[in-house]
């Protein structure tokens, strides 16, 4: 595990080819939260417990795919963004193949004490390096930023800026991540889908995001 990087990303199985989409979509979330007192996560060294809440990510998201698992009101977050990647309604053999071919990483590298709960700007400042060695490491043609909170921290550095995408006469802001052996990785921000989150008007942008690429 690089010493930068303490939530390992959840990769699917068929991200690296492009999967169902044909380009390497990476999803970046803002923040875990742990209700159970460990808000030292990412900062404990490499005890055991900590080897074990680095799969945190990947967790979350095997738990989600798991048809078994009791349904939560935080996986509501996960189907409406899933839809807008596609454009419909999802089932589970949809569900899959999504998710198969996506990557999902939250930026910020500790635990939050609760749900909606923002980083500190040192936080965030903190977390660009693993962000960094995330992207360069598994080269994503695309990076899809959930919520402005997480959009106006993210880092400066190695940013170009890009041409807007104009969804039903909006504007929407766009640049790029400049990646090692000279790629770069196209980024845009949608609304976080844990609230207010119209999925059809989002896939228009999506689409838009894809074909510019």
């Amino acid at each position: 595990m690089n010493s930068n990087i303490f939530f390992l990303p959840f990769i699917g199985r068929y991200y690296a080819n492009g999967g169902l989409f044909g380009k390497r979509i990476m999803i970046l979330g803002d923040s875990h939260y742990c209700d159970g007192g460990c808000y030292d996560c990412g900062n404990c060294g490499n005890c055991r417990l900590c080897r074990q809440c680095a799969k945190f990510t990947q967790n979350v998201l095997r738990d989600f795919l798991d048809e078994r698992k009791e349904r939560q009101n935080w996986m509501r977050t996960f189907v409406k963004f899933e839809r807008s990647l596609v454009g419909e309604k999802t089932d589970w053999a949809l569900r899959r193949k999504i998710w198969d071919s996506v990557m999902f990483y939250n930026y910020l590298q500790v635990a939050m004490t609760g749900p909606r709960k923002a980083g500190t700007s040192t936080q965030y400042k903190q977390a660009a390096n693993a962000f960094f060695d995330v992207i360069d490491e598994n080269e994503p043609e695309c990076i899809i930023v959930w919520g402005k909170r997480l959009w106006n921290n993210m880092p400066n550095e190695r940013w170009q800026d890009g041409d807007d995408i104009v969804v039903d006469g909006n504007h929407i802001a766009t640049g790029y991540y400049l990646l090692s052996y000279g790629k770069r990785a196209k980024v845009v921000a949608v609304y976080h889908p844990s609230g207010g989150y119209s999925w059809d008007y989002w896939h228009k942008v999506i689409q838009g995001l894809l074909a510019s690429i």
